[in-house]
């Protein structure tokens, strides 16, 4: 395994003989779309480094509604939470888009961490970028339309994979902004004919970005990702 070849931006900033010490514990897994990676409440097995794959962290409330909190791909790792909080998970975490991703034991890692000056300072990097990923969102979700906050996720999803096609039917991306599929369906369609974008039978695909962002409220601006290569779907 190259570094240089790895999208994940965390581990490929990693310095060389850190990489190398890390680089046996990483097991590369492919993920599926809705898959459930680990459970609030439970002490999770492993850290998920996602490549092309899109990981979502869930609250999920005693009434069985749920609403994404974090969005993690190539810029992230999957449960920072459990590493610098608590050996428990607060939340669950969930596949949003399909993809490749490395994980690893927790407890390997957490070894791993004891005796790596340049892993913690990237974790504590991404800590910083994660927190304000979540206070942002959530202060977008108290004072924000859901069709800017529809438009913000599409925005931050479309960020972290290679084109503009997003595989998601409208109960799935309900459940991500913790709304009622109806909501979703009335701001997609509106969305549609607007030219912003077109949805067909669970395949959304982007086929206006800069309308799109003006959709979105000023949280994105706060919240948007630069891809380590070139995006073209555009």
């Amino acid at each position: 395994m190259m570094k240089e070849m790895l999208t994940n931006k965390l581990l490929s900033g990693l310095p060389d003989a850190e990489f190398a010490r890390l680089m046996p514990l990483l097991e590369p897994v492919s993920l599926s779309a809705g898959e459930r990676l680990s459970e609030a409440g439970q002490a999770p097995r492993f850290i998920y480094f996602p490549e092309s794959c899109v990981i979502s962290c869930q609250a999920n409330m005693e009434d069985g509604k749920s609403a994404e909190v974090g969005m993690i791909g190539f810029e992230g790792v999957a449960d920072i939470t459990t590493l610098v909080r608590s050996r428990l998970a607060v939340h669950s975490l969930n596949v949003s888009i399909a993809g490749s991703a490395l994980r690893v034991r927790k407890d390997d890692f957490e070894r791993e961490i004891q005796g790596s000056e340049g892993l913690q300072q990237s974790l504590l990097a991404y800590a910083a970028e994660y927190v304000t990923q979540l206070s942002q969102r959530s202060a977008c979700a108290i004072f924000h339309l859901l069709e800017q906050r529809f438009a913000v996720w599409l925005l931050l999803l479309t960020d972290r994979i290679e084109d503009g096609v997003i595989q998601i039917t409208q109960e799935r991306t309900a459940d991500h902004l913790g709304v009622r599929r109806a909501g979703v369906t009335v701001v997609a369609t509106q969305m549609q004919a607007a030219g912003a974008i077109t949805y067909r039978r669970g395949s959304l695909r982007i086929t206006n970005r800069k309308m799109l962002e003006a959709i979105a409220c000023e949280c994105y601006g706060t919240l948007a990702l630069e891809r380590p290569h070139q995006t073209t779907y555009m």
